[in-house]
Parts: C-alpha cells; structure tokens; sequence
C-alpha cells in the first residue's frame, strides 16, 4: 500500500469531513514542492529533504517513539492550515494535502510510519520527523517552541 493510499485509509477511518485533508493535485503539488524545496533546502531536491535543511535548524528526539504526539505542541497554532507533505517513494512526486496540524496528527497516528513535512502556508517554519524518529524544525515560530520542549 502507498502512503498515499495509508493516508486516505486513515482518513476514512477515522471520519474526517473531505474539506478536513485536502490532497493538491499533481500539478499544485508539484509547483508547491519547488517552493518548498527553493525556501527550505536552498533548492536541493533529494529523496529526504531533511539531509539539506538550509541552516539554522533545530532538531529533537522522543525516546518513546510518539513524537507525532507532540505535533500540536511544537507548531505555532495546530489548527491553523498548513501544508501536510507525505514521502511517498511509489510515486513520481509526493503528496501534498492542505490541512491543520492537529487533523495531520490524527492521520499520522493512524499510519504506518513515513517521513513527513508540515509546512506553513506563508513558508515561515517548516516541522518535519524522519525514519529516525527526529524532528527537524526551521523558522523561529517553531524552533522556539522545539528548544522549549514544545511548551
């Protein structure tokens, strides 16, 4: 199953409303995925973007392995939207879903792990976790929040 087809699975599961995780297609997600890309990577494309993260950049590990439970804690505002990028290496290019934080939360807790990014809209942060189970954090708004254990 691709991670794509985890996250709509999850999203039936769980019974989000269709305007609650809105998946971009292919073309938005495309030109999205450049911006992000140009802002946070200084355009270095590669399969885990978190190799590249233009400096300074924050990072953080759970031992208990639930950092996704930490999400709204370490953004500015969980329920603000925000771009919700899911690495998904079955496809030509990875999704990207508009949504909150705390819908994200939800999703990936119902998901087998993978690689995400949780970008705000106007590109000021981006928060993102690995399959390492580390949180990178870039943009003041989040890396203070990370540097205070996500108080």
């Amino acid at each position: 199953m691709s991670v794509r087809e985890e996250i709509e699975s999850a999203r039936r599961r769980i019974g989000l409303a269709a305007d609650q995780l809105v998946e971009v297609n292919e073309h938005g997600a495309r030109a999205l995925t450049s911006a992000f890309l140009s802002r946070f990577t200084g355009g270095v494309d590669s399969g885990w973007w978190w190799e590249h993260f233009s400096p300074p950049v924050a990072t953080a590990t759970f031992p208990d392995g639930q950092g996704f439970t930490r999400i709204g804690a370490l953004v500015p505002d969980a329920h603000e939207t925000v771009w919700f990028v899911a690495e998904d290496d079955q496809l030509p290019y990875f999704p990207v879903y508009e949504t909150t934080p705390a819908v994200a939360q939800e999703v990936i807790g119902e998901c087998y792990c993978f690689e995400y990014y949780l970008i705000a809209k106007d590109l000021s942060w981006l928060l993102c976790e690995n399959h390492h189970d580390c949180f990178f954090g870039v943009g003041d708004a989040v890396q203070r929040r990370m540097a205070k254990g996500g108080a």
